[in-house]
Order: structure tokens, then C-alpha cells, then sequence
């Protein structure tokens, strides 16, 4: 039975996906059918082109699911971004941003290249991508590169001791922004205060909505955890440990 909520919200990586990998056929058609009767909000540390990638082709090149695109609300870059379906003009537009000011994204940049060049971190040395990547509205630190694989991303920081040293450096320096300790390797700086948490509250208000009237999923609803600024602000939530549970549970959902 579906759950008595309007909104059924998800993360990304590590819940509906692998990390950094496409979404699956099966999962696309489960989330179809939940669509077609809820509003359903994909949220992500990810910026909306890797979304444009990873998450939304198999949606966009269903003629016969057009209709109900507007039901499907993404939220990128930790909560800073919102992008909704325009019927009319047949695209994701974004209905919400909250910006980071240029001149404190140069000294997030200094600052993190100071980090990687001290050699106090352990920063591999062979890194496979970018080590720090603007992403508008939010400067992602990826210690082993974005590409990395997932392995090689965990047992980087596995307890995030690393993480959490470079963060309690870099606030002294930079109190306009709050780190979001994400994933297995990164650290996402946004706009002070702004996490998933608030970019979800955005959209609720936006539609006189309640915490009440929305449920999140997702794969780090524990302390620490990339989801857990939303079960700290009180939403109901639902833990799970991978994309393939995820499935169950929606499966359970649609009977």
C-alpha cells in the first residue's frame, strides 16, 4: 500500500543508483508507477547535469510518460538547486537557486588547494578526475577524484577522521558556508546553512505543505550520514542500505 504521504522523496546515489552509475530499466519502471500517482523529489550533492546523464534520459524518451514529468521534482547540489518540468516548453527548467558568492567560492578554491598541497591528508596522488569542482551553487572536494572508483573512494576516509579534520580547519577560515561531509570521499560547501534538509523545507513551503505530508528515502539517514540533515529536522524516514531494497520497498508500495 502506498504510503499516506504527498511527497515521496529520494536520494540519488547509494538509494535509487549506484554511486555515480545510470539508473536501471527496473528502477525507471518502478518509479514510473509511483509517479503516476505521487510527487516523487530525487535529491543529490550532484549537480543537474550529471543528473541530465546518470538519472533523467530514460524518462525523457518516454513519449507516453510526458504527462506526468511535472510529478517528478529534482533537487540538486545538496539542496541549493530545483529544477521542475515545464509541460510547455518540454524541458527541466530550475525554479530554485540559492547563490554562493563568487568571491567566497575563490577562497573555498585557495583554501582546498592549500589542503591538498600540505600532505597532511593522505591525498592519493593518483587521482582519477577532478579533486575540487564548482558546481554553482556549491564547491565539491573529491580527496580521490570524482571518477574514482567506488572502492578506492571508501577506503580513502572509511571512518571520516580525514574529512572531518579538513573540515574543523577550513571553518575557521570560512564562516559563510556550511561542509557537508558527503558520500565516502567528499565534502560539499554550500551557502551558510543550506543542506537537503532545507532545499526539501523550499519546495513544501512553496506548496503549503507539512514535514508531515513527506517521507524521504535514502542510504545515510545515520549520524554523519549524507541524508541525516533530513531525519534531524523531522521528516519521517526510511533507511536503507542500497538501490536493491529500495526496489522492495517500492514494489511493497504499488502491491
Amino acid at each position: 500500500m502506498l504510503p499516506n504521504k504527498k511527497i515521496i522523496a529520494f536520494d540519488v546515489d547509494g538509494t535509487l543508483t549506484a554511486s555515480k552509475s545510470p539508473i536501471t530499466e527496473d528502477m525507471v519502471f518502478l518509479l514510473k508507477e509511483l509517479i503516476k500517482q505521487k510527487t516523487v523529489i530525487a535529491m543529490s550533492g550532484a549537480k543537474f547535469g550529471q543528473f541530465e546523464t546518470q538519472f533523467l534520459p530514460l524518462f525523457l524518451n518516454d513519449n507516453s510518460f510526458a504527462s506526468f514529468l511535472p510529478n517528478l521534482i529534482i533537487i540538486s547540489t545538496s539542496g541549493t538547486q530545483r529544477y521542475e518540468y515545464d509541460i510547455i516548453k518540454k524541458e527541466y527548467i530550475q525554479t530554485f537557486k540559492e547563490p554562493l558568492d563568487e568571491n567566497v567560492k575563490k577562497r573555498i578554491k585557495e583554501l582546498l588547494q592549500k589542503v591538498i598541497d600540505s600532505n597532511l591528508y593522505d591525498i592519493p596522488q593518483n587521482i582519477a578526475g577532478d579533486i575540487v569542482e564548482d558546481r554553482d551553487t556549491q564547491i565539491t572536494f573529491s580527496a580521490c577524484g570524482q571518477l574514482a572508483s567506488i572502492e578506492i573512494k571508501k577506503a580513502w576516509d572509511p571512518d571520516q577522521k580525514k574529512r572531518k579534520r579538513i573540515v574543523a580547519d577550513l571553518e575557521r577560515e570560512l564562516p559563510e558556508v556550511t561542509m557537508l561531509i558527503n558520500a565516502y570521499s567528499s565534502i560539499d560547501i554550500v551557502p551558510k546553512g543550506f543542506n537537503k534538509a532545507v532545499g526539501l523545507m523550499q519546495f513544501i513551503n512553496k506548496l503549503n505543505l507539512e514535514k508531515s505530508d513527506v517521507i524521504f528515502v535514502g542510504d545515510g539517514l545515520f549520524p554523519g550520514g549524507n541524508d541525516y540533515s533530513v531525519k534531524e529536522a523531522g521528516f519521517d524516514t526510511m533507511p536503507v542500505t542500497g538501490p536493491e531494497e529500495t526496489a522492495l520497498i517500492i514494489k511493497e508500495w504499488l502491491g
